[in-house]
């Protein structure tokens, strides 16, 4: 493991986003030492992603159904059709165990940035599917992969209610006011290209997500890409991929003062520690 330079801790290369090119991204990957976990949306892309990873070294895949699928019709052509809605325990625990390569359930979580008329029956819904990823994940002992969106405080608290506070907060843009409360129950951050970008205007760069940066203790930090969305600045507009998770990590240690390989190093660790890859 340790001729890794850094792992991506979320990304979807298993999706049609990558299907005309997916080696040469891969390559791309390989020259660079990167590491991958590719993120399943719903049980069947999920396990594409699986069988992708499978074929690949250094390539890891989870099984989880993406918040947003739960109360919303909404198709992403990079992502590909969803028709999913609803999981089970049983389906995720089933589908997890085929693979060794499974290191993690989700994308799962709270999305509350656009939701149905019905707010609250869509938030019930929500939060219930969740709370069956967090059962998976406590009969598999694997962490989670949580994407929270408008819905932070409330993520503490259910996460603080199931007494399940092992994963990872991927694609954080919070305030370290939202961020603490998580990492005292013992999640990880995760930040992507995101970071890159320049300050909203009148933005106060104290509730900016370098101050959270900062302040994240070391060793529950994570780097990400969330390819194929979310380039960092340099190649903002483009698809994203894998290998550029390298300009969040430049961009990390820029933010705290330390060198790429310092950064890399402990991500890196951080990442194998809460994963367990195999």
């Amino acid at each position: 493991m340790n001729q890794l330079f850094l792992i991506d801790t979320h990304c979807h290369l298993h999706f049609p986003a990558y299907d005309a090119d997916r080696d040469e991204v891969v390559a791309r990957m390989r020259e660079q030492r990167i590491g991958a976990l590719t993120i399943g949306t719903a049980l069947q892309n999920a396990q594409r992603g699986i069988a992708l990873a499978e074929s690949l070294e250094h390539v890891w895949a989870t099984v989880g159904l993406h918040p947003a699928h739960t109360t919303s019709e909404y198709v992403d052509v990079d992502e590909g059709m969803v028709d999913e809605h609803d999981v089970t325990v049983d389906a995720l625990v089933s589908l997890a165990k085929t693979s060794k390569k499974v290191v993690a359930i989700g994308e799962a979580g709270l999305d509350f940035y656009r939701l149905p008329e019905d707010r609250e029956s869509a938030i019930q819904k929500q939060e219930q599917v969740f709370r069956t990823h967090v059962s998976a994940a406590k009969q598999l002992d694997l962490p989670l992969v949580i994407h929270c969106r408008d819905a932070l405080t409330r993520l503490a608290e259910v996460l603080a209610e199931e007494n399940y506070a092992r994963g990872v907060v991927h694609s954080f843009t919070g305030t370290w006011a939202e961020a603490k409360p998580l990492i005292d129950l013992g999640m990880h951050i995760a930040v992507n290209g995101i970071a890159t970008f320049p300050l909203r205007k009148g933005q106060d760069p104290s509730t900016a997500i370098n101050e959270t940066i900062r302040r994240i203790p070391i060793d529950r930090l994570l780097v990400e890409t969330d390819a194929p969305w979310l380039a960092p600045a340099k190649y903002r507009g483009k698809r994203n991929e894998p290998s550029w998770v390298l300009e969040v990590a430049k961009h990390v240690a820029n933010v705290r003062g330390m060198t790429l390989e310092d950064v890399a190093l402990q991500t890196t660790a951080n990442a194998i520690g809460l994963f367990k890859f195999a």
